[in-house]
């Protein structure tokens, strides 16, 4: 295949990978507007507690652990591919390296996600008659929370490599002069403090809510950098 087909079939993925970025975005958008709505706030839940909020709306309890997550870091995939595709000639080794970072971090993610799990373990439970059996069910509930609850240690290895993902990418962004410099900067500083947040939230409870204002400025900022970098891949896709 010679280059001018090699350019064409890139500049298709950029255009790809700009829908997913938008995509995502909205997602992120939904997942904050989401905790308005009853059953949305982002309250600790014993097990029983989530197992009823399985029974009375699947779809709360379900984001409860991480789906908006999923389908958000999903969308990235294509993003952060692309975004390899543009800085391929001038910083090959350092956007490869972020770029398998990204796909390790969401292997990572998807692995310890348990939120499927813990949906039959729901059904089971409402199902079962035997009251020692309804205590096995707990029992596993709780693990599979301990594992999988967002912005605890169990998924802390997943977002951890994410946001690394998203520093490398921003630097590599700032310094590949092929987006504009302001776009890495400000995916550097959004990756940040969500890393923070992380940190602050996973290992520090009783500074969670303070741990709220990096997440706060970080959300903001990382989706102003999605947008950017949705608006560059469209421009480069020409």
């Amino acid at each position: 295949m010679d280059n001018n087909n090699v350019e064409i079939h890139w500049k298709l993925f950029y255009k790809i990978g700009a829908v997913s970025v938008f995509l995502a975005v909205l997602v992120m958008l939904t997942e904050i507007l989401l905790t308005a709505l009853p059953d949305g706030a982002r309250v600790e839940l014993t097990t029983e507690q989530l197992f009823n909020l399985y029974n009375r709306n699947w779809f709360m309890a379900m984001r409860y652990m991480g789906l908006i997550n999923i389908v958000a870091s999903t969308l990235m995939l294509p993003v952060f591919f692309s975004l390899y595709g543009l800085y391929r000639h001038n910083l090959k080794v350092f956007a490869s390296f972020s770029l398998i970072l990204s796909f390790v971090g969401y292997v990572i993610f998807m692995a310890d996600n348990t939120t499927f799990a813990c949906l039959e373990l729901a059904e089971k439970y409402f199902k079962e008659i035997s009251d020692a059996k309804k205590t096995i069910l707990l029992a596993a509930g709780e693990a599979l929370i301990a594992k999988g609850a967002s912005h605890t240690p169990g998924t802390f290895p997943g977002f951890l490599m994410g946001e690394i993902a998203g520093i490398l990418f921003s630097i590599v962004i700032l310094i590949g002069r092929v987006l504009k410099k302001s776009t890495g900067i400000i995916g550097l500083i959004g990756c940040s403090f969500l890393l923070i947040f992380e940190v602050i939230s996973s290992f520090i409870d009783t500074l969670f809510y303070e741990a709220m204002i990096f997440a706060m400025i970080g959300g903001i900022t990382t989706l102003i950098w999605y947008l950017l970098v949705g608006l560059g891949l469209l421009k480069n896709s020409k």
